[in-house]
């Protein structure tokens, strides 16, 4: 079972596993999956994305290749559980004819895709071959204005999908 889900199925002993992971990480501080799983857990509470984010660096500085850190750094940064309703709000906006108010939403939005593609790009670098990097990088460089990264990888996802 994903790490997740795990999560998701024993909200309970959350408090428990993370005394756990701390104390994993105070023994051993290479041991990169549980600065992950930390990472994932302090995801979990919005307050708390820096503290995932310091986590997720940490686990990348431990292994520059370890895929699954960049991933959720890129899904922490673009803010993605509040995505849908910064969409509702510009189209609201767009709807109302409030077209500056609306502009500043999608501004923002790219502005935080932005700062998270970086990480998406690691991501990929990381694992090449992940279809869910690829189509994520193709979003990202759509929503970003790079047409000609846009391309490549519309492309690239287009192969993977033949394959």
């Amino acid at each position: 079972m994903k790490f997740r889900a795990w999560l998701i199925t024993n909200p309970e002993k959350t408090d428990q596993f993370l005394a756990s992971l701390k104390a994993q990480v105070e023994k051993n501080p290479q041991d990169k999956v549980s600065w992950y799983n930390l990472g994932v857990l302090a995801s979990k509470d919005p307050s708390k994305t820096e503290e995932a984010l310091r986590y997720f660096t940490k686990t990348v500085e431990l292994d520059p290749n370890y895929g699954p850190a960049y991933q959720n750094m890129t899904y922490l940064l673009m803010d993605l559980d509040n995505d849908s309703k910064y969409i509702d709000q510009y189209n609201a906006l767009r709807k109302a004819q409030k077209s500056a108010e609306a502009n500043k939403i999608m501004e923002a939005r790219r502005a935080r895709f932005a700062k998270a593609l970086p990480y998406a790009e690691k991501w990929y670098a990381a694992e090449p071959n992940n279809i869910d990097a690829v189509s994520l990088l193709k979003g990202l460089y759509q929503t970003t204005r790079n047409e000609a990264k846009f391309q490549e990888f519309k492309a690239k996802e287009a192969a993977m999908q033949k394959k």
